[in-house]
C-alpha cells in the first residue's frame, strides 16, 4: 500500500488533471520523445484478456431471480476494459466493452510495471539503490489528447521511493498496452502547466 503522504500528494496532483480534462484541457508532451525499450524479457508482456476480478450477482429475468457471474477484465488485444456475464454453469451469456473504464492492476500487471521501470535505462540506477521501492497499481493516467495516454492505453503511475517508501525520488508513467515506459521523468505540475484547449484525440 502507498504511504499516506505519497498517496495524498499523488491524489492532489491527479485532481489537477481531472479538472483540466473536465475543462477541455489536454497535456502537451514533448513531441520529440521516443519510446525506449526496457531491458526485460518480452515474454512477460501483458497479452490477451487479463481477468481483474469476478463476482456473483442476482438479476431479474422474466420475473424471476437468477444468479450470474460477472467478470471484469482488460483486453490487451483491443486495448479496452470489458465485462463478461456467465450463468451458473459457466456458460458465457454476453460480453461488452467498457470504454474509458479503469481498474486496479492485477499482481501480474503490477509486477510488469515494476519490471519495465527497473529495466529502463535512465531509471535502472535509482531503482537499484538500497531501500528504494516502487509503488504502482493504484493510479491510472488517462488524459484526452495526450500523445501516449489517451484512449486504448493502460498508463500507470509508478513512484520510486526511499526512506521505507515515504520519500518519492522518481516518478514515471508506464503504458502496459505498449509495454513501454512512456514518461520516465514525469512531473504532474510541469505537464499541467502545458495544458492547451482540447483538439481531439489522436
Amino acid at each position: 500500500m502507498i504511504p499516506l503522504r505519497l498517496a495524498r500528494s499523488l491524489a492532489s496532483g491527479l485532481a489537477v488533471f481531472v479538472l483540466a480534462g473536465c475543462a477541455g484541457g489536454r497535456v502537451v508532451p514533448d513531441e520529440g520523445a521516443a519510446l525506449v525499450r526496457s531491458d526485460v524479457p518480452d515474454e512477460g508482456r501483458m497479452r490477451g484478456v487479463v481477468i481483474n476480478r469476478r463476482y456473483g450477482d442476482v438479476f431479474h429475468v422474466d420475473g424471476r431471480k437468477v444468479r450470474r457471474q460477472i467478470e471484469l477484465a482488460w483486453d490487451y488485444d483491443r486495448g479496452t476494459a470489458i465485462k463478461r456475464t456467465y450463468d451458473e454453469s459457466g456458460r458465457l451469456l454476453g460480453s461488452e466493452d467498457l470504454p474509458g473504464a479503469e481498474m486496479r492492476l492485477t499482481p501480474a500487471e503490477n509486477d510488469r510495471v515494476k519490471a519495465l521501470v527497473r529495466g529502463y535505462p535512465s531509471l535502472k540506477g535509482v531503482a537499484s539503490r538500497p531501500g528504494v521501492v516502487i509503488w504502482a497499481g493504484g493510479f491510472v493516467l488517462r488524459q484526452p489528447g495526450d500523445r501516449w495516454c489517451d484512449a486504448r492505453t493502460r498508463c500507470i503511475h509508478a513512484i520510486l521511493s526511499s526512506d521505507n517508501g515515504a520519500t518519492a525520488v522518481a516518478h514515471a508513467i508506464v503504458d502496459l498496452q505498449r509495454d513501454r515506459v512512456v514518461y520516465p521523468e514525469y512531473d504532474m505540475d510541469q505537464y499541467a502547466k502545458k495544458a492547451e484547449p482540447h483538439l481531439g484525440s489522436r
